[in-house]
């Protein structure tokens, strides 16, 4: 799908923890298991989401056009999908899909997964 990778990319969180090297990988492999959700999904389903991402995706790429940096595209997306995700209909509901199976992918990838248990306080036993 067309514009997955750049839905995804935006959804996906700024998180710290990882380094520049790990991210993209992260963010590829995050926008793999998204667009194969997608294209399991029952063709009503995968219609009405890729109908609405093209049109999604092509706001994104346009306000992001001009943005200082990955902060500044970052937070023109977010009020934009905050913007559709108040707005009644599919374009909001698109916007909450993509970012619920964005967030479940990005927490099961490894160097993730990995971190977040490193970071976890020492439980008594």
């Amino acid at each position: 799908m067309a514009f997955d990778r750049v839905i995804v990319a935006t959804l996906t969180p700024l998180w710290p923890l990882l380094d520049a090297e790990e991210r993209p990988a992260v963010v590829s492999e995050v926008a793999r298991s998204v667009t194969r959700a997608i294209v399991i999904a029952p063709f009503h389903i995968r219609f009405a989401v890729e109908s609405v991402s093209i049109v999604i995706g092509l706001c994104i790429v346009l306000i992001s056009a001009g943005a200082g940096g990955p902060l500044a595209r970052t937070l023109r997306t977010d009020r934009f999908y905050r913007l559709l995700q108040r707005l009644p209909g599919s374009a909001g509901s698109v916007i909450r899909l993509y970012r619920s199976m964005t967030l479940l992918a990005f927490y099961d990838e490894a160097p993730v997964a990995e971190k977040l248990l490193a970071a976890r306080p020492a439980q008594n036993s």
